[in-house]
């Protein structure tokens, strides 16, 4: 068991990332809104504002581009 894992680890060692500077195995240690993964109200509260806005500004404008009337008769230009 302990012989598999070591092949394991030998083969995939040099597919490993390596950041300057950086432990290895801590997620999020090279993101640059780092601080606000400190934070579990902070980072709930900013993934649910960005979430929201994310994902519903496209069904908003879906929804006017619908309600929009569109049967008018274009304006003429008086000249």
């Amino acid at each position: 068991m302990f012989a598999l894992r070591a092949e394991v680890r030998k083969i995939f060692a040099p597919l490993a990332r390596h950041m300057s500077g950086y432990p290895g195995g801590v997620p999020g240690l090279n993101l640059p809104f780092r601080k606000g993964l400190e934070s579990p109200v902070r980072f709930t509260i900013s993934w649910f504002i960005l979430g929201t806005l994310g994902f519903g500004a496209p069904w908003l404008v879906v929804r006017h581009q619908l309600l929009r009337n569109v049967t008018e008769e274009p304006k003429e230009e008086v000249q």
